[in-house]
């Protein structure tokens, strides 16, 4: 009988065992938007790549090469070493570019945009989990070659925000207006701030004040069943962690800890009214700890992980496109 008992013991932490594996587990392949908890059917993911986690254990921020589509740029949150990370999506290799002379306290996000012609890199070191830094930071340089070991941020930006500090963890910027937007994390209703930029290549340091656009009231709170299912967590799904401009102009990339998101632009939506009037999800896979969130100039998303085996998903948008 006590052999029979641990038998049936084992049986069972054994399944736990599978099933705690499988709800995170990365996705080989193609998978259908039906294997994914919500969303248009039309949509699909591919895992193509998985983070070295030697390199990148805590992935805050990722961005497309605005020079080569075939490589993806990341940075690692804070504490991590002061660089970017390029990934080749030819090759899967991954190399390290030293940022010099630029402390990361805790760096974010990431974002690539043209600028006079020229592709460059945002390195935002806006977090704040607290909320007690007066000025966060805003570092910006031309995109270096993968063939660089090192680069020099050219402009830097204090950043401060109406009302005191606030935990930030998505910026974005718009070429065509050349406007810098971020998105506060913390709070029931995320707020939308924006800052004209200026001129990036005078090699300055500015201080500079955001200004409060509005609140952003469409994402949806967790359900019942997702605070159920992740007991721990949950309650936190919603936390906006990620945005991107769409290249094309087309629309917004948003990515949440639950969910990720399509936005979408035109003459007469701005960023304010197209989150909160044409926010539609984009069907992906459950992730540990989803924190960044890129587009490519094919409106596909790319979207990976804190942690880990953490996977880099490309998510094709969908039918968000063609509903807007």
């Amino acid at each position: 009988m006590k052999k029979l008992l641990l038998s049936l013991l084992l049986v069972a932490i054994g399944a736990l065992c599978v099933w705690t594996f499988r709800e995170y587990q990365p996705l080989a392949g193609q998978v259908s938007a039906t294997d994914t908890p919500f969303g248009p059917e039309s949509a699909m993911t591919e895992m193509i790549a998985e983070l070295d986690y030697g390199v990148l254990p805590e992935a805050s921020g990722l961005a497309v090469s605005g020079v080569d589509s075939r490589r993806l740029w990341l940075i690692n949150d804070s504490g991590g070493r002061s660089e970017l990370v390029a990934l080749g999506l030819d090759d899967n290799r991954f190399l390290r570019v030293n940022v010099l002379d630029t402390p990361n306290r805790d760096w974010e996000d990431l974002e690539t945009f043209d600028y006079k012609g020229t592709p460059w890199i945002l390195v935002a070191d806006v977090g704040d989990n607290a909320a007690r830094r007066q000025y966060v930071s805003l570092y910006f340089f031309p995109e270096p070659s993968v063939e660089d070991t090192e680069v020099k941020v050219q402009t830097t930006i204090e950043l401060s925000y109406p009302g005191g500090p606030r935990d930030v963890e998505s910026v974005a910027v718009d070429p065509r207006t050349n406007t810098l937007y971020l998105l506060s994390k913390r709070e029931a209703l995320p707020k939308l701030f924006a800052l004209t930029l200026p001129a990036l290549d005078k090699a300055e340091a500015y201080q500079l004040q955001a200004t409060l656009v509005g609140e952003v009231r469409s994402i949806p709170a967790p359900t019942v069943e997702e605070l159920q299912r992740f007991s721990k967590y949950g309650k936190f799904r919603s936390q906006p962690t990620g945005m991107a401009h769409v290249p094309d102009g087309s629309g917004i990339a948003l990515l949440t800890y639950g969910n990720t998101y399509f936005a979408a632009l035109n003459e007469e939506r701005d960023w304010l009214a197209a989150l909160n009037e044409s926010l539609c999800p984009v069907p992906r896979p459950e992730l540990k700890q989803a924190e960044s969130i890129a587009a490519d100039t094919q409106g596909r998303f790319y979207v990976t992980s804190e942690g880990r085996s953490a996977p880099v998903l490309r998510v094709s948008v969908g039918d968000c496109r063609t509903e807007q």
